[in-house]
């Protein structure tokens, strides 16, 4: 620049400030430098410690599940244990108890319980003639002493092995076979030709008027031709007793529901075990049927009237064993008197 060039040169920035001022403001960049970066790093930290905070609070909680879940696993072991030492407690009660139970009281055990069972098998024999429950009740009585295997009670469970028997032997009369037989007998009565006489055994003697021989037609007449032919037609019957009438079919229908009354009848006292009123019912069943079926043919009216004889034989309540054996074995062992050397059977 000349000299005599007076114009100011334009210049802006730090080239017009001294040069005693610019590390002052050097200094103060830097310092607000590190003062947004500080900042950045306590936000930056104080995010950090928040999500540490909650991570913690986290951690807390499951810990305090987890000393929760081991203390009730705890209080479980201890009511284990609890439980454990009483049953052990009352094993050791049993234990004693069976030691204390010495043989005498167990064969006085046994022998009670056989007494009950016995008791009761004899109820159902004398109230209900119950037969296969009596025998249950004894087979009951028997599993029992089998159980213990006391050789003292032999004798007892050979009484009961006889009395069983003996009920055994009783369950012979079919009662649902005698049922079905005389509902089978009933539908066959109804179901056969029924003859319209009322009664055809009366004692017959035929005699047929015969022709006599003619050795020579020639030698006799028309006339004594024509007779012997008509005589031929003629059969002369001579009855030992007079000839019922015809029965019409309402009298044949009331016979049928008559034999068919009398077989239901013998049903029902089969099933309420009355002897007496079945024995009726088939002996009335009988004689109608011997005087109105007479004229069957004879095999038909064999194989039925068998039948019918067949079922009237049977003994649907026969007298029931008592259980006397079982029952004097069981005083004998008890020490107790017989009071049963008597049979008595329970009767119809």
């Amino acid at each position: 620049m000349s000299p005599r060039d007076t114009r100011v040169p334009l210049v802006s920035g730090p080239a017009l400030l001294p040069a005693r001022r610019r590390p002052a403001v050097f200094a103060t960049v830097l310092a607000l430098s590190a003062l947004g970066v500080g900042g950045y790093l306590w936000k930056t930290s104080l995010d950090a410690g928040t999500a540490l905070q909650a991570e913690h609070d986290k951690l807390s909680a499951l810990e305090a599940r987890f000393t929760a879940a081991q203390r009730q696993q705890q209080r479980m072991v201890d009511d284990l244990s609890l439980k454990s030492r009483q049953l052990d407690e009352v094993s050791a009660r049993v234990a004693k108890w069976d030691e204390t139970l010495n043989a005498d009281q167990r064969r006085s055990w046994l022998l009670a319980e056989a007494d009950h069972y016995l008791r009761l098998a004899e109820q159902h024999l004398l109230l209900t003639r119950d037969v296969v429950g009596a025998r249950t009740l004894l087979d009951v009585a028997d599993r029992l002493l089998a159980a213990h295997g006391d050789n003292r009670l032999l004798s007892l469970r050979r009484a009961l092995a006889q009395d069983r028997l003996a009920l055994t032997a009783a369950l012979s009369v079919d009662v649902p076979g005698t049922y079905l037989r005389l509902g089978a007998l009933s539908e066959r009565l109804a179901a056969v030709s029924m003859p319209m006489l009322a009664d055809d055994r009366a004692q017959t003697r035929g005699e047929v008027v015969v022709v006599p021989a003619v050795d020579d037609p020639a030698g006799v007449s028309l006339f004594d031709q024509g007779w012997a032919r008509l005589r031929s037609l003629i059969t002369v019957r001579h009855y030992e007793e007079p000839v019922r009438p015809l029965l019409s079919d309402a009298e044949r229908a009331l016979v049928r529901e008559a034999l068919r009354l009398d077989l239901a009848q013998a049903q029902l006292a089969l099933m309420r075990g009355e002897p007496a009123i079945y024995q009726q019912s088939l002996l009335a069943a009988k004689s109608r049927f011997t005087r109105y079926f007479v004229r069957l043919s004879q095999a038909e009216y064999k194989g039925l009237l068998a039948e019918l004889d067949s079922l009237a034989a049977q003994d649907i309540r026969p007298a029931l064993p008592d259980l006397r054996a079982s029952l004097n074995a069981l005083d004998a062992l008890a020490g107790l008197p017989l009071r049963r050397d008597v049979a008595a059977p329970v009767q119809p």
